[in-house]
């Protein structure tokens, strides 16, 4: 996605929603954050330590890049061309035409039946190879949809958005079915004009400023800096645990390692078998459990619940046959604790594998 704007954000949280692998670009280094927040993954063109800003001029969308950070840009965009299937393009300059971003042989170098979806058609296109009001395949390969009044398409998606708004608006104006102005509320002291015959417009700095992070000069920054290696040069020494001996580990993970063999070691001398059984079955469950749910990236869970799902029916199997000891032991305990945080997982996977499924059914 090429261009962090309100429709590059969009299309970013849709595409990371339906499991997509998808990293974005943007000028504005400030659009970092709510890329990741969206679980989308940040490019940034590499320049030297000296010129690492490339020499741009100018703040947000006005901003004008140098020739080099130009060539370094579209040397990115050729390399992301052949791992990347889908490009959408956002990027617009106001009043200007559309930059161009996506060259032919980037084109090239994408994969058979890929697509390019350039939302700046209207003005241009950020793409060579577009074609503006078509959708047209180029070479045989790549599909370019191009088309200038997107914004006429989505009637639907729009209606449907407005009237959101206006029914959280009449939610917030029509309390216990009463139509109340609470003047206190900043969203109804914004939007008022008029009230009992008083002219309340506009509203006090109070409603309207945001609380911005104020900007550092280039003397505090420095300060910032020198604080910061004060910092680290502060630090403590590392311990005697994080010392690596022969090359292999540290102390610390040396001494976890002997610590284990002695718990195993009395356990094999001393405990019953019964215990050892159970013991043994634990640590298979530690392992299953941080593996195949604890280590997933939350983003995979979806995909790997039927997995879940049936290691939750096994451990509710086996709460079961443990319940049965008698009622108010530690077993019974832990067994009725097991039935009930499986079945929550059991129910919860069923419930998003069946909102999943209903991502891909036609609306009547």
């Amino acid at each position: 996605v090429i261009g962090a704007g309100v429709a590059g954000l969009a299309a970013i949280a849709t595409a990371s929603n339906m499991g997509a692998i998808v990293r974005a670009f943007d000028t504005r280094l400030e659009c970092r954050e709510q890329v990741e927040s969206l679980g989308g993954e940040f490019l940034v063109p590499k320049f030297d330590e000296e010129d690492e800003e490339g020499d741009m001029e100018g703040t947000g969308y006005s901003r004008v890049m140098s020739e080099e950070y130009y060539l370094k840009e579209m040397e990115l965009f050729s390399e992301q061309a052949k791992e990347c299937q889908i490009i959408i393009t956002t990027a617009a300059i106001p009043g200007r035409p559309a930059p161009k971003l996506i060259m032919k042989d980037a084109v090239d170098n994408m994969a058979p039946g890929s697509v390019i979806v350039d939302l700046a058609a209207s003005t241009g296109g950020n793409c060579q190879l577009t074609k503006p009001g078509s959708i047209w395949t180029y070479d045989q390969r790549v599909t370019i949809v191009a088309y200038d009044n997107l914004s006429s398409r989505m009637s639907w998606q729009a209606s449907s958005m407005y009237a959101n708004n206006m029914a959280n608006l009449l939610d917030l104006l029509c309390k216990e079915h009463k139509f109340v102005l609470d003047m206190e509320d900043p969203v109804v002291r914004g939007m008022t004009v008029v009230l009992d015959n008083t002219i309340t417009w506009p509203p006090p700095k109070s409603v309207t400023q945001t609380k911005a992070a104020p900007m550092q000069s280039s003397n505090q920054k420095k300060e910032s800096k020198k604080k910061d290696l004060i910092i680290v040069q502060k630090a403590k020494a590392p311990s005697m645990f994080s010392k690596r001996l022969f090359d292999l580990a540290t102390v610390g993970e040396f001494c976890a390692i002997f610590c284990f063999i002695g718990f195993f070691v009395i356990v094999g001398f001393f405990a019953p078998i019964s215990f050892v059984n159970q013991l043994l079955y634990f640590i298979l469950a530690g392992f299953l459990g941080f593996y195949l749910i604890w280590a997933v990236e939350p983003a995979l869970f979806s995909p790997l619940m039927s997995t879940s799902n049936s290691l939750s029916g096994v451990v509710i199997l086996g709460g079961i046959l443990m319940a049965s000891e008698p009622s108010g032991s530690p077993t019974n305990v832990l067994a009725c604790s097991a039935i009930a945080v499986s079945t929550i997982n059991v129910v919860g996977g069923f419930a998003i594998s069946y909102r999943m499924l209903l991502m891909f059914k036609k609306e009547e």
